[in-house]
């Protein structure tokens, strides 16, 4: 894999992880405790176990890939931030 190949797999990792996670935030939408978090009976709903579970291991995925991708790529995407900040 290329740099360029990692770079449009990472931003499909980011892309799935967003939208698991837009997905877990839809049920805050209609149940929130007074301070903002999660009840627990909302919790305890099996849509909701499955949601945290798919965006949990989404988010894990794309961890792991950007370990990787940071450590492989260094020097080229040390390049592309220079890039896109000249100034730092």
């Amino acid at each position: 894999m290329n740099y360029e190949e990692a770079k449009a797999y990472r931003e499909k990792l980011e892309e799935k992880n967003k939208d698991d996670s837009n997905a877990l935030k839809e049920f805050n939408k209609h149940y929130k405790s007074a301070m903002g978090l999660t009840p627990d009976h909302v919790k305890a709903l099996p849509e909701w176990k499955l949601a945290k579970k798919v965006c949990d291991a989404s988010f894990t995925e794309l961890r792991n890939f950007n370990e990787w991708f940071v450590k492989t790529f260094k020097k080229e995407y040390a390049a592309d931030r220079r890039k896109r900040n000249p100034t730092k």
